[in-house]
């Protein structure tokens, strides 16, 4: 008998435009193809077209960068198809309106949440907080945050009643250093 291939999928949602949903979809993409050597395809459902461009300046013909597949201006009619498909590994781009994208998002193998607790930003995180406590099983979702220091991440989190993960700057989500391919071994 054959033994069958596991599928992952995976969801990643920002509080907002800007969080790093994009830089952090290419990165976790990269590492599952190259790191871990499942056939991997990137959904871009955020709505912006930001990997459509870039596949069409970078790619080539069959939409693929460094041996992962892009699948851009997918309708979601589409998702489940792409779903079924030879991949072992999706990464689903879904930009930064929750609501929006709230059902693919829960039909993910793992849910990650990126958003900013700078003091501008971070009544943005309370509001997407509160909302989804009041409604999701969010108790497995991963939460990550760009938090300058140990003592504001504390702080933060005691106020938020979160766990949160600090996201490291990586450098080039295309070429990827030890340090970046631990942190996203962390998140998946």
């Amino acid at each position: 008998m054959r033994r069958m291939k596991e599928k992952i999928s995976i969801g990643i949602i920002g509080i907002g435009m800007g969080c790093g949903v994009t830089h952090l979809t290419i990165a976790l993409a990269n590492y599952l193809q190259s790191g871990t050597g499942k056939q991997t395809a990137v959904i871009e459902l955020s709505g912006r077209h930001e990997l459509k461009d870039m596949i069409q300046k970078e790619g080539n013909h069959k939409q693929e960068l460094l041996g992962v597949h892009y699948f851009t201006d997918v309708s979601i009619g589409k998702i489940a198809e792409i779903i079924n498909s030879r991949y072992e590994a999706f990464v689903l781009d879904l930009g930064g309106d929750y609501d929006a994208a709230r059902e693919e998002f829960l039909r993910c193998d793992h849910k990650i949440v990126i958003g900013s607790v700078c003091p501008w930003k971070i009544t943005a995180y309370e509001h997407f907080l509160k909302n989804i406590k009041a409604s999701e099983n969010y108790e497995r979702w991963e939460f990550l945050v760009f938090i300058p220091n140990l003592m504001d991440k504390k702080s933060i989190q005691k106020r938020l009643g979160m766990r949160m993960l600090s996201i490291p700057w990586i450098e080039n989500p295309f070429y990827l250093k030890k340090e970046d391919l631990i942190f996203l071994q962390k998140i998946i």
